[in-house]
């Protein structure tokens, strides 16, 4: 059972060197892209888009081709819109993948079933709960504004049905998990009482 139990670790551990290695990376690679983004906004020339157009602009495609949407030169309050947008995107991911690296670290340090590891993971848990449930709420208020100030909605609608869908099919996913990783601590916390 020891020996089992001791090359159950050492894979843990073996896996978890390999994560280490893609999660700082990406921790900071998700860093320094918020800091370029909001850079990158205050550089944009002033010009005649107003939020208005941002909003629809944003609905429908998101971030996706904003570099040439801002060549035309955003009004302050676009700037002050996007702006918002980059901080509610990466600084809650950032967080988020700050927790998931300690995580990581819990388990190749061997920690995998104590309270350390299962604080971060609910930690990153609740964050991603709540930025989840911020953006889907944020983005169906802008829908809503949408639909009241222009036409043809129904892709905005399916778009925010699809991210609604994706978001709870994610978190049933990361509760399995967090479910798990409980049970495991506390299964673990009653053998070592018992020994």
């Amino acid at each position: 059972m020891t020996s089992e139990r001791n090359q159950r670790i050492a894979a843990f551990r073996k896996v978890s060197g390999y994560l280490l290695w893609v999660s700082m990376p990406l921790l900071l690679i998700t860093s320094l892209c918020g800091l370029s983004g909001f850079i990158y906004i205050s550089s944009i020339q002033t010009g005649e888009v107003d939020i208005h157009q941002s909003i629809i602009y944003f609905t429908d495609h998101g971030l996706l081709e904003f570099k040439e949407f801002a060549k035309q030169g955003l009004s302050l309050g676009s700037k002050i819109f996007f702006a918002l947008v980059f901080f509610s995107l990466f600084i809650p991911i950032v967080y988020i993948l700050f927790h998931v690296q300690r995580l990581i670290q819990c388990f190749y340090n061997g920690d995998i079933f104590n309270a350390r590891a299962l604080s971060h993971a609910r930690k990153a848990y609740k964050l991603n709960l709540y930025w989840g449930l911020a953006w889907l709420a944020s983005s169906f208020i802008i829908l809503v504004y949408c639909i009241l100030t222009t036409n043809e909605n129904y892709d905005r609608g399916f778009n925010w049905i699809w991210d609604s869908i994706a978001f709870l099919i994610e978190l049933g996913f990361l509760s399995l998990i967090l479910w798990a990783l409980e049970i495991g601590t506390n299964l673990n916390e009653e053998a070592e009482l018992t020994i």
